[in-house]
Order: structure tokens, then C-alpha cells, then sequence
């Protein structure tokens, strides 16, 4: 932080947060409860940005028993303790989340982004159905892609490669990128809008680091050397958050080898869907090439997108045409 006192609206603070923050101090007479963003988790702690700065919060006795653990993203409310860190009560609720699969159910990764920034590159790591994977995941959490091709010097053919992954969903921005040299970065920054916030992700050595350093216009994420094979090494151990300079917010997260999406309820935002569905002839209709499919239908006559219906095909686990396997020939 460049000073003590800190403009929340530069950092994601919105009207729908303060509306948030005022129902849980309605319901908490007598504390004096100030909004803080989560910049950091430890076990039973956390860094929070606050208008008077950075400070260090424990949580409150009631936020464990609740089981909510904050973390990166998370605005939460906390009360000062005269000569002892904040005490966070109350972890407001979330507009968005990047959440994957595990084997324990659920890990949520971050929270209240905006926009994910998928990066990969030309050296090995492009991956059509793992990239599908992470764009679901994104949109699950209810936050915008763009998928970043970095080092795109590494191929003869960028053009062929930046087709290849705006095939995986046209309506995600594809940029290609040479982070380390400053190519592309400009681009990048214009996806972050005022008070936004942007997660980035992607594979171990992919230049994460190396973007996060461009885009700050300082150094202040470590970088791992390039070896022989060209390939960079992880350097990034967790998920920090970083200011932008002219408003908004990074968080760099550590390379993820792959994710798996986690689906709480397949069917939420695709309610009219499901009631065209009601009406299709198989009931365990996916929506595709089926006769009789009432969902085609209504994309036939035109009351309903394709990429709507392949967002909600995506939802529900069903492959779409890009992800079945191909058949041998």
C-alpha cells in the first residue's frame, strides 16, 4: 500500500456491499463494525485492506462456529479491539467465486471477481478439454473469462493457435501476449474496469508472475528463471492481492495443473430452460441431436441461443460437440 488511508470503491467496495454491511450491523447492536477486503488467509487470521490500510484480523468465536472461513476477495466486517488485531464477525455475501471440485467437496479459490484471466501458452500446455474446464468453472461462479496466450513467440503459427481457442467459446476474448517483453499488457489491463477485480490462473510457468509484475508496473511478484526447455518455473506459493494502479485489483493465484468444476445447482440461472425441457420427448434428453427435443426447437424458432443452451449443456456435465471424442478413423 502506497498510504495509510485507502478509497474502498478502488478495491470493489459497492452500494450492494454497503446495503449488505448495514443489515448484519442492524442485526449486531452495539459493535462497531468497519469493512475490510481479505487479502490473506492464515489459519485462524487474516490481512484485510481497510480505509485506514492494511491490518491484521482474527476471527470472531461465532465466525468459526459458523464454519465460514474468509478468504481472498471476501469483504467482511470487523470490529477494532484496542490493542489487538481486528475481530472479523461477519464475511458478507459473495457476488461471484472461483470454486473447484475436490475430493472433500468444495474449495473455493477466491471471491467477488470479476473477471478470470486464463493464461496458458504454446510450449506444451494447451490443453482443449482442461482449458473447456477452466472456462466452466468461471462461468459456475458467475464471473467473466478472457484466455490469455502468453509467449505466443514460441509458435510458427499463432494465428492457428489463437483460432484454436476461440473455438472453445466465441464469446471469450482470446489475446495473445509476450508478458516478459511488455507485448500485450495493455490489452490485458483494458479487461479491468474501475473498482474490478481479476483472478489469474493457469499452469505452473505459464508467466503469471511475470504478468502480475507488468501489470503493477513494479516488481513485486517473484519470477522463476526460464531453463532450457524454455518453459518458466512456479514461483507463485499463494493467493495474493495486488492494488492496480488507476483503480481495481489482481489476485494471482498458484498454478493450477487442472480443475474440476464444481456444480452446486446445474440448473440455477437456466430456469427457463428447464421448463422447455419439461416437453421433450426423452426424459433423459441432453439437449443435443435428439428427436423431438423441445429445448432445439425453441433454438430453432429463435427464442432461445445456442450458447445459452450450450452454457446450460455445460452445466449439466453433458458434452458438448467440441468436447465428445472423435471417432478413429
Amino acid at each position: 500500500m502506497n498510504g495509510p488511508e485507502l478509497n474502498l470503491t478502488e478495491i470493489g467496495w459497492t452500494p450492494e456491499f454497503e446495503q449488505a454491511a448495514q443489515e448484519v450491523r442492524l442485526g449486531a447492536p452495539g459493535l462497531t463494525l468497519q469493512p475490510g477486503r481479505v487479502a490473506g488467509v492464515g489459519r485462524n487470521t487474516a490481512t484485510l485492506w481497510t480505509q485506514d490500510g492494511p491490518q491484521e484480523s482474527v476471527f470472531a468465536g461465532t465466525l468459526r462456529q459458523a464454519d465460514v472461513t474468509p478468504v481472498v476477495g471476501d469483504w467482511v466486517l470487523a470490529e477494532a479491539v484496542p490493542d489487538a488485531p481486528l475481530r472479523v464477525h461477519a464475511v458478507l455475501p459473495r457476488r461471484t467465486q472461483l470454486a473447484r471440485a475436490v475430493q472433500s467437496g468444495m474449495q473455493l479459490l477466491s471471491a467477488n471477481v470479476d473477471v478470470v484471466l486464463v493464461m496458458t501458452a504454446p510450449d506444451g500446455d494447451i490443453d482443449e478439454a482442461r482449458l473447456s474446464r477452466y472456462l466452466e468453472a468461471v462461468r459456475a461462479g458467475g464471473a467473466r473469462a478472457a484466455l490469455l496466450l502468453n509467449k505466443v513467440d514460441l509458435t510458427r503459427r499463432p494465428e492457428a493457435v489463437l483460432a484454436q481457442l476461440r473455438a472453445l467459446d466465441p464469446a471469450v476474448p482470446v489475446l495473445p501476449l509476450r508478458a516478459k517483453e511488455g507485448e500485450g499488457v495493455a490489452e490485458v489491463r483494458a479487461l479491468i474496469g474501475p473498482g474490478e477485480t481479476a483472478a489469474l490462473i493457469g499452469s505452473s510457468g505459464m508467466g503469471k508472475s511475470t504478468l502480475t509484475n507488468a501489470l503493477l508496473g513494479r516488481e513485486v511478484a517473484q519470477t522463476g528463471e526460464v531453463g532450457a526447455t524454455r518453459e518458466g518455473r512456479h514461483t507463485t506459493t499463494a493467493r495474493t492481492l495486488y492494488r492496480l494502479p488507476g483503480g481495481g485489483v489482481l489476485v494471482d493465484n498458484p498454478g493450477l495443473r487442472d480443475i474440476e468444476v464444481w456444480r452446486d445447482d446445474a440448473a440455477a440461472g437456466f430456469e427457463d430452460i428447464e421448463a422447455l425441457a419439461a416437453d421433450c420427448r426423452f426424459r433423459k434428453c441432453t439437449h443435443g441431436s435428439e428427436p423431438g427435443c423441445a429445448v432445439q426447437r425453441a433454438v430453432s424458432r429463435g427464442q432461445l441461443s445456442e450458447e445459452r443452451v450450450e452454457a446450460y449443456r455445460a452445466a449439466q456435465g453433458f458434452a458438448t460437440e467440441r468436447q465428445k471424442p472423435r471417432r478413429r478413423k
